[in-house]
Parts: structure tokens; C-alpha cells; sequence
């Protein structure tokens, strides 16, 4: 176990890490991302990069990390099984994030965001995302007409994701909870293979046309907020009662 601590606000806040399986010789290394353009989406704005690189394959890696430990933005959880010889996650130039990996992938990778400012009055409270067999994927956010975006996926390769997300708006002197139906378009090697549906998260095969002999490449996913239904959720959920009062 590694831990390091720093002291802001008159506490002290934690950055740890956990290793197991620990192969004969490892390098890993974390820095801030200091690439900042406020004009620009925030959502992977602060990530801080993460490059692994081993002498054997199988070590498993845990992360968890206040933002002002690391002086990042928002809280992050990380969580590696099965890791190959190399991964590196980073933001990228366009203010994306990019995940690569060695070999067939990591077999489990897990990562959770919380307390995640955005563009007001919108607030990320919690960002999930799980992995499997993940060897390579590149994720943007787009905004195609305030506050209206999609998420581009690129460069996808092998395996498995599942991604939620919790989000509220502060207006007022009140917090509402949004919700979101999600539609996920899906290519593989120019082939349009599927559309997925979700609510405030997804679950997709993320390269299921690789596995058919005579047809490779990477996969593509393109999801959108569908704003009708996701309107009629929000204001359901707000007259069940789910969202805060007057603070």
C-alpha cells in the first residue's frame, strides 16, 4: 500500500493506492494534466494521467483519490484486475480521455468520478464506467447545441462496458435530479451493428462484429440524449419527490 496525504482547507486528504500480484519489476506513474480551457467541455478537464508499464502480466491495481490530494477536480476510484504489461489513461489534446492497454486488454477495469462541477447549473454527483477485456477506447463529449451534447466513443476494441451516470441541476434554491434516456449507435469496420437504449446509463458489447472471421476493426459508439423522454422522466421524478428542497 502507498499513501500520500495533503493538507488544504485544515484537513488532511488522502491519496491511496493498493497493489497486488506484483510482477518481478513494474513503473507506475501519476502527474496532473494541466491542459485546462475553460471554453471548453470540463467532463475529462483534470483527469490525471496514469502510465503503467510491468516485466509479466496479471497485477491488479486500486486507486482511490480525493481531488485535492492530487489537485484534480472531483474525487476519482479506480480499479484495475488482470492487467497486462502496459496501460496508460490520459486525457487527451481535445480534452477527451484515452484508455490504451497492451496485449488482450485488462480483464476488469473500473473507474468512478464524484463531485464533479460542470457547466452550471449542472453537477456531476457520480460518473461510473466498468471495462472488460478492454484493450483501447477514446471518449469525447460534444456539444452540438447548449446544453444539448453526445459522447463519442473511438477507437474501441474488445470487450465489454457498462457506463451511469448521476446528475442534478442547481436552480434556485433547489437541486433537481436529471434523468437521461441514452441512445447508443453502434459501427464496427463501417458496419452499423446495433442501437442501445438506457436510462441514465448503458450496457454494451462493445465489438461484437470483431469476433466473426473476415471482419475486424475498431468500433464506434455515438449516444445521444433523447431530450423528450428524458423531460418527461426528470419532471415524473420530481413529482415522486426524489429531489431536494429548499437549502
Amino acid at each position: 500500500m502507498i499513501q500520500q496525504m495533503q493538507w488544504m482547507d485544515n484537513l488532511w486528504w488522502p491519496a491511496t493506492v493498493f497493489l497486488t500480484d506484483i510482477p518481478g519489476s513494474m513503473n507506475l506513474t501519476t502527474e496532473p494534466d494541466l491542459n485546462f480551457d475553460i471554453t471548453k467541455d470540463l467532463a475529462f478537464q483534470g483527469t490525471p494521467i496514469l502510465d503503467f508499464t510491468a516485466s509479466d502480466v496479471g497485477m491488479s491495481l486500486y486507486i482511490e483519490a480525493f481531488g485535492r490530494a492530487i489537485n484534480s477536480r472531483g474525487d476519482i476510484v479506480l480499479l484495475a484486475e488482470g492487467m497486462t504489461d502496459k496501460m496508460i489513461i490520459k486525457p487527451t489534446d481535445s480534452f477527451g480521455l484515452q484508455i490504451r492497454s497492451g496485449g488482450d486488454g485488462v480483464e476488469k477495469i473500473y473507474l468512478r468520478s464524484s463531485n464533479i462541477p460542470t457547466t452550471p447549473p449542472i453537477v456531476i454527483d457520480e460518473m461510473e464506467a466498468l471495462g472488460e477485456n478492454l484493450k483501447s477506447a477514446t471518449i469525447h463529449i460534444r456539444e452540438v447545441v447548449y446544453p444539448y451534447s453526445v459522447i463519442e466513443i473511438d477507437d474501441v476494441q474488445g470487450g465489454r462496458i457498462i457506463a451511469s451516470a448521476k446528475l442534478h441541476a442547481e436552480i434556485g434554491d433547489r437541486n433537481i435530479d436529471l434523468k437521461g434516456v441514452l441512445i447508443d449507435a453502434q459501427i464496427t469496420g463501417g458496419i452499423p451493428t446495433g442501437t442501445t437504449f438506457g436510462v441514465n446509463g448503458l450496457a454494451s458489447d462493445l465489438s461484437i462484429l470483431s469476433i466473426i472471421p473476415g471482419i475486424s476493426g475498431s468500433t464506434s459508439h455515438i449516444m445521444a440524449p433523447e431530450p423528450l423522454s428524458s423531460g418527461i422522466l426528470t419532471i415524473l421524478s420530481m413529482l415522486g419527490g426524489s429531489n431536494d428542497g429548499p437549502t
